[in-house]
């Protein structure tokens, strides 16, 4: 008979924190080293800062200028020519789940509507997204750099998000 093992890796946010805590000496019994590794503790902070880096770089790409001065990836009228990060073809394509693209979406869509002057703007009729009204390279870095999404936001987001199921039987995160 053989004895089953259960193999739990480590998502890909934690790599850098994990590659820390192994940098630092064994103090304490194998058994705690097993529930440290297991903890989900620092997971949101992890995909905060995914969705910020993500954020970051889909807008820098966004003001990006061919050689005559045209910026390709950003229409005339302001509609985004590229894939976002939280749209459902970007997602993917900026390595982001279908769950972070999910609440990453949600969390845009609320900035479009709760805030005065949004970088990204939600067109509901149109369903595309926009660049709000004014924003220069330096503005829309300026912006990204002061605004960034926040721990309470990202809970916020990954609660409204899960599936009904989620909800019912695992409770909070």
């Amino acid at each position: 008979m053989t004895a089953r093992t259960l193999s739990y890796q480590i998502p890909n946010e934690l790599a850098r924190t994990e590659a820390i805590v192994q940098a630092q000496p064994d103090r304490h019994s194998p058994l705690r080293a097993v529930a440290q590794s297991l903890s989900r503790r620092g997971v949101a902070v992890a995909k905060v800062e995914l969705v910020n880096t993500a954020l970051a770089a889909f807008t820098e790409i966004l003001f990006d200028v061919d050689p005559d001065g045209v910026e390709p990836n950003l229409d005339p009228d302001g509609r985004l020519l590229i894939p976002a990060p939280w749209g459902r073809a970007g997602g993917r394509l900026w390595g982001l789940r279908n769950t972070e693209q999910r609440a990453f979406a949600w969390l845009m869509r609320r900035r479009s509507e709760e805030q005065n002057t949004p970088l990204y703007v939600y067109d509901v009729e149109g369903r595309q997204w926009l660049l709000g009204r004014g924003y220069t390279r330096r503005s829309a870095m300026a912006y990204v750099r002061t605004m960034e999404v926040t721990l309470p936001e990202w809970r916020a987001a990954w609660s409204a998000t899960r599936s009904t199921w989620a909800r019912q039987n695992l409770g909070q995160e």
